[in-house]
């Protein structure tokens, strides 16, 4: 059977310490083999230089911020005058518009103006009371089975049924006595009707004999008298389609008479089935207003046409000021991008030069490999 060995803590702090000095050797090891922390010596001067160079290009690049930030402020400046300008302008205009509102588009000139009239309900007719009252059909006051005055109706109907019911009972009784006595008027009159019988339809035959000569020359009469009236008629007829004919040209309907379109309401106002034109007078002040109307048009339409000008030339400075200032930075950046590209073609050569000296005069003296193996081999 194989026996395993169970580490102790005095064997789990010795593994810890093995595991430091190790980590210490390798950190000792990447410090002391960095061959940029080992180089002796610096330029000095050079490094001088490349700290007023930077300075300079950190204060170059500050004024031209400085210029930039002093030309928005002016852009800025200028953009609330004309916003400033435009504002006025607009509320200008509102003003306007909001006084024309009120003189020519007033709300009670509206045709729908009773279906907004804020004061409608204090114009309505107050519900009905009673059924008495004269309400229509559209005035969802009064509907179909409603009865106010139920209570009185029903006192009345129970009265008026009881009186029915008594009066019926009469009735029926006398109904039955009349009864009787017709039975026995009826039973007398069928005993002398036939013993009239045959005398009636003696008289009857001779009756339709002279009926039907009446009745032959009535209708002769008849026509005669209807052929007369027609020649009457149409002759009447011909005499009133003359006057008509007369009327209707001599009236002021067809003879265009403007005096017959004034209306009785005021002398501005005219009857609208009768009014035949405006006359040469009201035409000339019509005419003459619309010709105000279109040099209004006119001159409103030329002053927002030179607005427009204003601002589209104002528009265009504006661009051609931030164009220049664009080709003048692009030109500045292009002579620091230059002058930055020659003085590193500078210090290329001079590191050429130096690296040169450095090889031919410096480290003249080429070491062996043997010199080479003695080295990075320990940390210690």
């Amino acid at each position: 059977m194989m026996k395993l060995q169970i580490s102790n803590d005095q064997d789990r702090k010795e593994a810890q310490n093995r595991e430091r000095r190790r980590q210490c050797e390798l950190e000792r090891r990447a410090r002391i083999f960095n061959a940029r922390n080992r180089k002796i010596g610096v330029d000095l001067p050079f490094l001088q230089r490349q700290i007023v160079e930077k300075r300079a290009e950190r204060d170059e690049a500050e004024r031209t911020n400085l210029a930039f930030a002093k030309q928005m402020i002016k852009d800025s400046d200028v953009a609330l005058v004309l916003e400033a300008r435009e504002r006025e302008e607009r509320r200008r205009i509102c003003a306007e518009i909001d006084l024309f509102r009120s003189k020519f588009q007033r709300p009670e000139d509206r045709r729908e103006f009773d279906l907004n009239d804020p004061d409608v309900l204090k114009k309505q007719l107050p519900p009905r009371a009673s059924d008495g009252e004269p309400v229509g059909k559209s005035s969802a006051q009064k509907f179909e089975g409603e009865d106010l005055n139920y209570e009185e109706r029903r006192k009345v109907m129970a009265e008026q049924r009881n009186a029915w019911l008594e009066q019926q009972v009469q009735e029926r009784k006398a109904a039955e006595t009349e009864r009787r006595q017709a039975e026995a008027a009826y039973m007398m009159a069928i005993k002398a009707r036939d013993a009239r019988a045959g005398e009636l339809d003696k008289l009857e035959r001779e009756c339709r004999y002279r009926l039907g000569q009446a009745n032959l020359r009535y209708n002769e009469a008849l026509a005669a008298e209807k052929k007369q009236l027609e020649q009457v008629m149409k002759e009447q007829e011909e005499a009133d389609n003359c006057a008509e004919m007369y009327n209707n040209l001599t009236s002021d309907m067809l003879t265009e008479n403007p005096d017959v379109s004034k209306s009785a309401l005021g002398s501005n106002r005219a009857i609208g089935y009768m009014y035949k034109g405006m006359n040469q007078e009201e035409l000339k002040k019509f005419y003459a207003a619309q010709k105000e109307q279109m040099a209004a048009s006119k001159a409103k339409r030329e002053a927002e046409d030179r607005m427009e000008a204003e601002w589209q030339a104002l528009a265009k400075s504006i661009s051609r000021t931030s164009e220049r200032l664009d080709i003048e930075d692009k030109r500045r950046r292009r002579e620091i991008a230059r002058q930055l590209m020659e003085e590193n073609q500078l210090m290329a050569l001079q590191q050429k030069e130096k690296e040169k000296y450095f090889r031919e005069v410096v480290y003249n003296n080429t070491p062996t490999d043997d010199y080479y193996a003695q080295f990075n081999t320990t940390t210690r």
